[in-house]
């Protein structure tokens, strides 16, 4: 009697953790690093990655490019791959769709969102889904006005309003924020101007629907101390001063802590970030963010090697130098709770 009652036991316990597993699911970003295509695209400034461009852009380096970036993404979620994945910095669909295809190779298998943005270089932001976690989802661009950041064209906020299998709303927001060409100072007003256009967005998300989950994710190109982000965003660095219509920043304490997903004359910080609405973080909802879950994903094979840049993300050129690597950026991830 008393063995069946073990048994019995270890059998609820088991379930219980696979459930739990089950019940979570990990959300990433990562910057690709000009994941361009081999062709030569119409009114687009793509010539730098052309067969004859400056980085000599073949078959082979797009096919490796390709090949190392599903190596990291794989590898992220302790190798099932993350469940949702915003990236910048891709091209095309024809890139998102091979690099979609490199992954079912690796027995990862994704759904893909991309709109053609107006960007001048073509470089534009995506995401990726696994199917088996969503009901439904709608998606559409938002445009940046050139004329509100000095004539710059520039890509859009890619939005992906998702209906989860709990029923619960899960709107992602995946951004590529204007540069810091030109200095950091200089370029702000633009940085601000989006971050307001953001705002915008969310509070009339929120205002129809108080209800909804909220996830901002990108290379915001700012720190979470930026202003752009913390004042304009209004993106906290703790939990307990989120109020309605404000956000939350995971990233601050990280930065505390020295860590980073980018890495500039030897300080690491937060380019990438997630930013979190009060639903994800503040009382009982059906989606919730796992506290201090949110990290960067960093492996020593991703890493450089030589003395001079030793530690830093191996990225695809050094210069004009060619190193076969992945990104200048690390990828971030973190997990939420499906309630």
């Amino acid at each position: 009697m008393k063995l069946r009652i073990l048994i019995l036991l270890n059998i609820l316990f088991l379930l219980d953790v696979q459930l739990t597993a089950q019940s979570k699911i990990c959300v990433s970003f990562y910057n690709q690093e000009n994941l361009f295509d081999t062709l030569d695209t119409p009114n687009k400034d793509d010539s730098e990655f052309l067969p004859q461009g400056t980085y000599a852009w073949n078959s082979e380096k797009y096919y490796n490019k390709l090949a190392n970036m599903s190596s990291v993404i794989s590898q992220i979620n302790q190798g099932k791959g993350p469940d949702f994945l915003g990236m910048c910095e891709v091209e095309n669909d024809l890139v998102v769709g091979d690099l979609t295809k490199t992954l079912g190779k690796k027995g990862l298998t994704y759904q893909y969102i991309w709109h053609d943005s107006k960007d001048e270089r073509g470089i534009d932001n995506a995401l990726l889904y696994k199917k088996e976690h969503v009901n439904s989802v709608q998606s559409r661009l938002f445009d940046i006005n050139p004329d509100s950041i000095g004539g710059s064209i520039t890509r859009g906020l890619l939005m992906a309003d998702f209906t989860l299998k709990n029923q619960s709303r899960l709107v992602i927001f995946v951004n590529h924020w204007p540069s810091r060409r030109g200095g950091e100072k200089e370029s702000e007003p633009k940085r601000i101007y989006v971050a307001k256009y953001l705002k915008h967005l969310c509070d009339s998300i929120q205002k129809k629907d108080p209800k909804v989950h909220i996830v901002l994710m990108g290379d915001f190109n700012d720190h979470p101390d930026n202003i752009s982000i913390s004042e304009h965003l209004k993106a906290k660095e703790s939990v307990k001063s989120v109020t309605k219509n404000d956000f939350y920043n995971p990233m601050f304490q990280l930065v505390k802590e020295g860590k980073g997903s980018y890495n500039h004359r030897g300080n690491w910080n937060f380019l990438d970030q997630f930013i979190l609405n009060q639903n994800l973080v503040k009382g009982k909802s059906k989606l919730s963010y796992v506290d201090q879950s949110a990290q960067a994903f960093k492996e020593e094979w991703m890493l450089e090697t030589e003395e001079k840049y030793k530690g830093n993300p191996k990225r695809t050129f050094g210069g004009k130098k060619y190193l076969n690597g992945y990104s200048d950026h690390l990828p971030i991830y973190m997990y939420l709770q499906l309630n």
